[in-house]
């Protein structure tokens, strides 16, 4: 028997030597060079394809640590160099029922697609105990051997290696092979799945190995060992060890492959070009599956084409209804057709093309920088002449995007409800509501929310065009394309199942889906997995953060989830480590109340000196789970991690908030948020940034009902100064009337924290000065004038010391005309009674005028025409006064005019729309007086402008509504006049809060018999309205 068997073994060895000859005859010998390099120059972004090749049932283990940590932390690698990562793993993908040469062809033409990507493949193969299989003679078409010089008697994988690397001697393949010590420590019952039953196999891998050490460097060929670590419920065995051999050797050779293959261009690169460069990748990425949306595009088309087009189409649609995708597709078709000059209209120069995808690329949030890009690549600013911030930059758009000789322009903007916070991302100040003629704008956008809201009430309405469900066979192609981008399919039955869930209507649940099957790594239970895909957008996203939790982190990543939804805008990536460094913390415990006071923490040993920030490797697991879901945001720390979808906000709070999952089910859901924020409270109390804490700390103590902490904070001069707006300080009233239900307070604390700041021997006289201006402005912006005169009398005692300088007078007087006038608006009308205070407000405007003529900047400027606004809107009730022997009626109603003319021509010199509009508001009082309709219409066009420069929750909002509330109450139209009553509550109790005199007296309108009887007829209008529908259902 040995006898044999020995003959056995040399027959085997023999026909591997034959078949290995073959293979020599067949290697390029021209590409075996010592000088192995490939530099390939680009602009832009490339794709970087990674082919792996294995034996499937023997490399499960490793598989899995590849396709679920070392890719994904490659991706991010790359992502950073501007190259798109692709993993080609076959482990499944391809259906029991294709014929031998579709399987043929979709191993080896995937390696044809990485030749054409990437001129040399990144090829990956992992080698073991077993040669897989062995297509017979029959098995492989003519065609198939002879487009890849098919080799008799190799398997599939050692063909794979063949065409990917071996007859190229290619300087990018990476050879792992497991040392086979493992065997003796796995259960022999499982052997069947690392050895080969084949008799031929050992001969055939023990020459493959040993040809492989011949033909390739030795950092391309490499041995690893794993530790057996168990039998997963799946009945896979598992491994230990595998991260910081096979995990970290792969990722390193491929890093430096690729670094040496696509360098890093030389030299700083423009962000403008950067920005439009990314845009265009996510663009090309996007546009390259949309289906079922043929309708949808022809209307976008029409659109672009169309003439006289003066206001933007919207793409409306809830989240994940693929609005990114064809917004990226209309891009696409538009720059192509704009590059060949076929969009009538470009004139000679043709249509150039602005495409923006916001939250798709790191910093696309900022509108600032949006708005300058796009005035840079219009040729309107160059870097001498670029605004200096985002009020100046959204008055230049606006200019830009409303003045005919405009070169030919087709803005195209996704998700323009995602930009960054303020009022400007809102109120959409920097898009004019009439577009110039050759304006094109598209924009997409959930519907529904402020930005929608804005232009819909905007005059000039915009074109909306919503976002339907997927039919089926739109559905079926979405699936088979995203998973065809990684060699996989779903057979028949498998997709019938898949869009048989209500859900695969929407197209980010069909795309979670697919990434769900394509990271699943156990094929013969594929369908069982797509079986247990839950139903519905949230809780499939519920199940996903159920599987990272597993596999990813655990607490650590439920927190780092919970940490981001409470966040208010976000986190930095350090600030995220730091807070998730205290493990012993991590947490709400299951006794907590859910609540922490200052500085409690729970089983507390360590001190926040012993916290270091989270380990490197523990937030690489997390941030590899939760990249796909967040917003893009460069390079670490550069930029705040946030969820780029809202939905998986969502998500987020249903599964660990409102449910109360978080292992403690005794605490409600308003305890966890109160433990969240409490956290993230403690943690923005010791930051020193103050630009961050201001965004953050605030937040979380109102959300905690922290107001001794809050008020200690706001106390502060550094914050004072940074909440400041000479014109009115919004957000500092608004967190202090939530500090304080005592409108004194502010008052009280500010008046002590000067007094300790004078007797402070450092304080400059100056310095001190330019505070009492500043706090008394907040007082007269709050109604606290007790304190606001009070102060008025240190300020011209100080500035007498200091010499009575011009510049500074003029504030000075501009200040007590302010306070003067906030005691003349505490009367509910206009009356003799306030004499004695606007008398004082006139002439104390008239002398910051008189100084300001010989002020020379822009800052003046400004300044001089809103006094001539404030002077204009006084002199409109000394008019209706009909003024006293200092000044008659006459004369004030021609200083009115004039003051008002001069106002409004600094205004449009600068560019500055909403006090145009309130410098057209501030005539129509006075020409009301005389002719309702003449005043009505002046209303109108001052509404129109300011709507659009500021919005209705605005100072300037606010005065035009309730202005032509009183308009229109003084024609008789109750109506319209209770609608504007309303819409003015709502704007003053927002700015000023409920009870500043302001707001009380538009309280008291809407409680005035007229305004009640409206209230209730509405009310009873409503009532019969629904008991109609009732009756109808019935």
């Amino acid at each position: 028997m040995g006898c044999g068997s020995s003959n056995a073994a040399g027959s085997y060895q023999s026909d591997v030597n034959t078949m290995w000859n073959q293979v020599r005859r067949t290697v390029d010998s021209s590409t075996k060079t010592n000088d192995k390099t490939l530099v390939i120059r680009r602009s832009g972004w490339k794709t970087v394809r990674i082919f792996v090749s294995s034996t499937f049932r023997d490399f499960h283990a490793e598989r899995e640590i590849l396709i679920k940590e070392v890719f994904p932390d490659l991706r991010v690698w790359c992502e950073k160099r501007r190259l798109h990562l692709v993993d080609c793993d076959l482990r499944w993908g391809i259906p029991k029922d294709t014929t031998t040469e579709e399987t043929l062809r979709t191993c080896l033409g995937e390696i044809d697609r990485c030749y054409q990507d990437n001129v040399m493949p990144f090829f990956l193969n992992l080698t073991s105990e077993r040669c897989g299989w062995i297509p017979n003679q029959m098995e492989v078409p003519p065609s198939i051997r002879s487009d890849y010089r098919w080799i008799q008697g190799l398997s599939v994988t050692e063909m794979e290696i063949m065409h990917g690397a071996y007859r190229k001697d290619n300087f990018n393949s990476l050879f792992m092979i497991r040392d086979s010590s493992f065997l003796q420590q796995v259960p022999k019952e499982h052997h069947k799945d690392f050895v080969d039953v084949n008799p031929i196999a050992p001969a055939k891998l023990q020459m493959l190995k040993q040809m492989l050490k011949e033909r390739f460097r030795k950092d391309q060929v490499s041995f690893y060992n794993c530790e057996f670590d168990g039998v997963n419920d799946q009945g896979k065995v598992e491994f230990n060890g595998l991260e910081k051999t096979l995990g970290k050797m792969v990722y390193e050779f491929f890093q430096r492959r690729i670094t040496e293959q696509y360098p890093l261009e030389d030299g700083v690169l423009d962000p403008y070009q950067q920005a439009k460069e990314a845009h265009e990748s996510f663009m090309k990425n996007r546009s390259a599956s949309v289906l079922g949306r043929t309708n949808i595009l022809e209307q976008m088309k029409e659109h672009i084409i169309g003439i006289g087009v003066d206001v933007p189409l919207l793409l409306l649609g809830g989240p994940g209804t693929g609005k990114s995708s064809i917004m990226a597709r209309v891009a696409d078709v538009t720059v192509a057709k704009a590059l060949t000059k076929e969009i009538p209209g470009g004139g000679e120069q043709g249509w150039h093309v602005f495409y923006h995808f916001v939250g798709a690329v790191p910093g696309s949030p900022n509108l600032e920088m949006t708005l300058k890009r796009l005035l840079r690549e219009l040729g309107e600013v160059n870097d001498t002449t670029m605004p200096q911030d985002l009020e100046s930059a959204c008055q230049v758009t606006y200019a830009v995007l409303s003045n005919p000789n405009t070169k030919p322009v087709i803005i195209i903007i996704d998700a323009l409800n995602q930009f960054d916070e303020c009022k400007e991302a809102t109120v959409l100040n920097w898009l004019p509501s009439k577009l110039g003629p050759q304006i094109r704008c598209i924009f997409s956008m959930i519907d529904e929310t402020p930005q929608h809201q804005t232009l819909h009430s905007r005059p000039n309405k915009p074109l909306e065009v919503y976002v339907t469900p997927l039919d089926m066979s739109s559905r079926e192609a979405i699936v088979q394309e995203t998973l065809g981008n990684y060699q996989k399919r779903l057979d028949a039955e498998q997709m019938a199942s898949l869009l048989s869930k209500e859900s695969s209507q929407n197209p980010l649940w069909l795309s979670v889906a697919c990434e769900e099957l394509r990271v699943y790594g156990i094929f013969e239970k594929l369908s069982d997995k797509i079986n247990s895909l839950a139903d519905g957008l949230l809780n499939l996203l519920e199940q996903v953060l159920t599987r990272f939790e597993e596999e990813n982190g655990g607490q650590l990543l439920v927190a780092s989830l919970c940490l981001l939804e409470c966040s208010c805008r976000g986190l930095l990536e350090t600030e995220l480590l730091n807070i998730l460094g205290d493990e012993d913390n991590l947490m709400p415990g299951k006794n907590s109340s859910g609540k922490m006071e200052k500085g409690q923490e729970e089983n507390r040993e360590k001190t926040s000196e012993d916290i270091s920030p989270l380990s490197a490797h523990k937030w690489a697991r997390i941030f590899r789970a939760l990249k796909p879901f967040l917003r893009p945001f460069g390079d670490s720390g550069e930029g705040r991690l946030d969820f780029y979808h809202r939905a998986l906000s969502k998500a987020v709070r249903a599964k660990y908030f409102d449910n109360g999952q978080q292992n403690n089910s005794e605490i409600s859901s308003e305890g966890i948020y109160d433990w969240w924020h409490t956290k993230l409270a403690n943690h923005f109390e010791g930051v020193t940034n103050l630009e961050r804490k201001s965004e953050e700390y605030p937040h979380h103590l109102v959300k905690i009902n922290d107001k001794k902490r809050l008020i200690e904070f706001l106390k502060d001069w550094d914050v004072f100064h940074h909440y400041y707006i000479e014109a009115f300080s919004g957000e500092l009233l608004a967190l202090w009337r939530q500090a304080s239900d005592n409108q004194k307070t502010m008052e009280e604390c500010y008046l002590k924290a000067l007094e300790v700041t004078k007797d402070d021997p450092k304080t400059n006289l100056e310095d001190l000065g330019l505070l009492y201006e500043k706090v008394a402005r907040v007082f007269s912006q709050s109604n606290q004038l007790e304190g606001g005169f009070a102060l008025l009398e240190k300020l011209f005692a100080v500035e007498e010391e200091l010499g009575n300088r011009p510049e500074r007078m003029m504030l000075i007087y501009d200040l007590a005309a302010s306070l003067s006038s906030a005691k003349v608006q505490l009367h509910n009308f206009i009356v003799k009674a306030m004499m004695p205070d606007l008398k004082p407000a006139i002439q104390y405007r008239m002398k910051a005028l008189e100084l300001s003529k010989d002020l020379k900047g822009e800052q003046f400027r400004f300044k001089r025409a809103m006094a001539l606004t404030a002077l204009a809107f006084c002199l409109r009730k000394w008019v209706f006064l009909r003024g006293d022997n200092s000044m008659s009626a006459s004369e004030a109603r021609e200083l009115f005019f004039d003051s008002l003319k001069e106002a409004k021509e600094i205004f449009e010199e600068l560019g500055d729309q909403e006090h145009i509009g309130g410098c057209i508001m501030t005539e129509a009082m006075l020409r009301r007086d005389d002719n309702k309709q003449v005043g009505l219409k002046l209303y109108k066009e001052a509404e129109e402008i300011i709507m659009q420069s500021c919005g209705e929750m605005s100072i300037m909002g606010s005065r035009i509504v309730i202005n032509m509330a009183i308009l229109f109450e003084e024609m008789g139209r109750h109506e319209e006049a209770y609608d504007y009553w309303q819409r003015g509550k709502l704007s003053k109790i927002m700015l000023k809060g409920i009870d500043h005199p302001s707001t009380q007296r538009v309280l008291n309108s809407l409680n005035q018999p007229r305004m009640k009887r409206v209230a209730e007829k509405r009310l009873a209008d409503e009532k019969l309205l629904l008991e109609a529908r009732d009756s109808e259902l019935s």
